[in-house]
Formats: structure tokens, C-alpha cells, sequence
């Protein structure tokens, strides 16, 4: 349940919720008063005032004013169209496109819970990017490797001259090279990525922003060829108290961003710890996962010995890691042997030991939580119907 509660947390921190109108959103009254508009981001969301790339789409809610309360879009004209255009029109949003440099004015019509239409107007700013920043997901090397059939995701930004955010999303000024080794798959307007993939190994590709020239290079590797892993886990820990083990799988120098392997796990020391690969909110019925965690819950006093094992690498003959956590008691003062107990190392406990104690693995431990929580949102938001 802790492990559940903190993921919570930090969904909230992200503004992440599972119904209406969430998260981050940039919010003005209309002209008149009649109703807000609202579009979402995580730039500066404060400031409405962001402008649309050429060529970029931007979603925009119209919402009863003061409320998160999404009001019926009847229909949405420009006034100048050649500055940006109507895309089209939903039930709740209206998808405008930025088309040239200037201001031009939407007009929506709408339709609140009472039946009543609502007309009102708002002006939006298109504006040329001069600057995109482009990093792979995981780490601020220009480097990378990945794994094919994958989300390859790249973090990237765009702003004017002047650093003021550019907003928008199915809008990528990248040139991918070799040509069609990667397929965009998404850019959403408020997330602040793209997401690639790429269906075969390759040795070198580039990604180059067509902005302002920001390079970045990853290789692709099958998953099958994939030989060397290694487990990331605090070394000690206390009887009643549960921890994740990451299996981190490495590709030569660069780090494997996009690590998805299939993941068992199990106790060597049953009596003393219980270690397990099925995860509290996985939706599969199994002892597995690809995320690569595994989770130990120390049972008793003693040492924990554990597997964990990514049967798909190495050919498919897979890659078996081993680990031992020593388990604790937590002990109270006056109870025999508890202050021999705490000069044997209980106190030091509290600062937890990884078995990889280079810099790059601890950031390696500490980006991971984010990267697991962005595939599960990413594959539940797939299976939605």
C-alpha cells in the first residue's frame, strides 16, 4: 500500500486524475464574460497567452465560468483564418490549427447544461519557435540506446527568441536520419515529448531539430541481443517492510532508455523474505511484469537471498540476477540485546546502501519510478475504449 500511495502522490503532483477536467490547464475569460476557455499545458499554465506554432494543433475547452463544468461546442469560426484555422469541431473542444505569424480571433458557440447558447470570442498568438531543446527521457547525454518495437520517448521544448514558451502538439520539427527508421507516434499538446519507435535494430540514428539544429543520436538494439543487466536495491532493510529491486539492463556505454524486458522474480529464503515479479496494480494474473521491478517484503530476521530473471534477453535464453538483502528487527530500548543490535549496524540502516553506488545509478533508481508511472498511464490510456 505504500508503494500504491506514494505513485498516487505523484499523480497528483503531475495533475494527473481518472476523471473531468484535470491537471494543468491554461485558462481565460472570454470577451463577453459568457464562459472560460481553457487548453492544456504544462508550460506556464498560469499564462494564457502562449503562442501556436505554425502547423501545430491545439485543443481548446470551453468551460462554464469558475467550474471545471465542459459546456456543448456547437460550432467555431476564425476571423482570420489564414492566422489560424478551425480544424474541426467536437462535442466539448474545438482543435485549432496555427497556420501564420499574427493574432486572429475564435469565435465559439456553445451550449451550457440548461440548453442555453453562448457566444463568445477569444484571440490566440501564432509565433515562429527559434529555439527547441530536444533530451532523451533518461538521461541529459546526447547519446542513448533503446530497444526496437518500444516508445522511444524524447523530452523537447519549444520557445521564441525572446523564451517565450510555443505551444501545440502534432507538430515535430525533426529530421529523422536515416530517413523512416523511426515512426512518430505521438506529440501530444500538453506532454511536453515525442514519442518514436522504431521496428528494426539500428546501429546510429539522429534526430535534428529543423529550429535550430539540436542533434541527438541513439542506437537501437532487438531485445534478444541484449546480454548485460544488473539489480539496483537497497542493501539492508527491517522485518515487516517492503522494497522494489529495479533489474537494470545496459547496451555498451550509453543507457538503454526504454527498458521493458519481461521480469520474474522469487525467494532463494522463503522463510525469510517473500520476493515477487507481480506488482500491487498489475492487471495481469501472473508472477511477471516489464517494468523490471521486482518487490521484496522481509518476513524475519536473517538474510534474504533472491532471483530475478529477464527471460527474453540473451538469444531467449535469458539473463538470471542474483541479490541478498539482510533483514533487520526493529527493536525498543530496554528489550535484551537491542542496544548490541543497534551498535551492530541498526542505526545505519536508516541510510539506505545501493549495490551500485556510482552517481549514474543512483539518478538511474531515481528517474525510474517517473519513466514506469508514464508507460502505465501510457498503456491504460490504450486500452481505454
Amino acid at each position: 500500500m505504500a508503494s500504491r500511495r506514494s505513485q498516487l502522490v505523484l499523480l497528483a503532483v503531475l495533475g494527473i486524475t481518472s476523471s473531468g477536467v484535470a491537471g494543468c490547464y491554461s485558462k481565460a475569460t472570454a470577451y463577453g464574460g459568457k464562459f472560460t476557455f481553457a487548453y492544456a499545458s504544462t508550460v506556464e499554465h498560469e499564462n494564457f497567452v502562449k503562442p501556436i506554432a505554425p502547423g501545430a494543433k491545439l485543443e481548446v475547452l470551453a468551460l462554464a465560468n469558475g467550474t471545471h463544468e465542459q459546456l456543448t461546442v456547437l460550432s467555431a469560426r476564425s476571423l482570420q483564418p489564414g492566422v489560424v484555422a478551425v480544424h474541426s469541431v467536437k462535442k466539448y473542444a474545438v482543435v485549432l490549427e496555427g497556420r501564420e505569424p499574427g493574432v486572429a480571433e475564435i469565435e465559439i458557440t456553445s451550449r451550457d447544461k440548461e440548453g442555453k447558447e453562448l457566444v463568445d470570442k477569444m484571440f490566440f498568438h501564432v509565433a515562429k519557435p527559434a529555439m527547441h531543446s530536444l533530451e532523451h527521457a533518461c538521461t541529459r547525454e546526447p547519446n542513448a540506446s533503446y530497444v526496437s518495437g518500444e516508445d522511444i520517448v524524447i523530452n523537447h521544448a519549444l520557445a521564441t527568441s525572446d523564451k517565450r514558451p510555443v505551444i501545440g502538439g502534432g507538430y515535430a520539427p525533426v529530421r529523422v536520419a536515416p530517413a523512416g527508421s523511426l515512426d512518430l507516434v505521438d506529440q501530444p499538446q500538453a506532454g511536453g515529448y515525442y514519442v518514436y519507435r522504431a521496428s528494426s535494430a539500428k546501429e546510429r540514428i539522429t534526430l535534428r531539430s529543423t529550429v535550430d539544429d539540436k542533434e541527438l543520436t541513439l542506437r537501437v538494439f532487438d531485445r534478444k541481443d541484449l546480454t548485460d543487466a544488473s539489480l539496483l536495491y537497497s542493501d539492508r532493510m527491517l522485518a515487516g517492510r517492503s522494497a522494489f529491486v529495479v533489474a537494470q539492463v545496459r547496451a555498451g556505454d550509453a543507457p538503454l532508455c526504454n527498458q521493458t524486458a519481461l521480469t520474474k522474480a522469487w525467494s532463494l529464503t522463503p522463510s525469510v523474505c517473500k520476493v515477487t515479479a507481480k506488482l500491487d496494480d498489475d492487471p495481469d494474473d501472473d508472477d511477471s511484469n516489464r517494468d523490471q521491478l521486482a518487490q521484496i517484503t522481509a518476513l524475519a530476521y536473517g538474510i534474504c537471498k533472491f532471483e530475478v530473471k529477464l527471460p527474453e534477453l540473451a538469444g531467449g535464453r535469458g539473463v538470471v540476477l542474483k541479490g541478498e538483502v539482510k533483514v533487520g528487527r526493529e527493536e525498543y530500548p530496554g528489550e535484551r540485546g537491542a542496544e548490541a543490535r543497534v551498535r551492530e549496524g541498526l542505526l545505519a540502516w536508516s541510510r539506505p546502501v545501493m549495490t551500485l553506488a556510482a552517481t549514474k545509478d543512483a539518478a538511474a533508481l531515481a528517474v525510474w519510478p517517473i519513466w514506469w508511472l508514464y508507460r502505465r498511464r501510457r498503456s491504460r490510456r490504450l486500452r481505454e475504449p
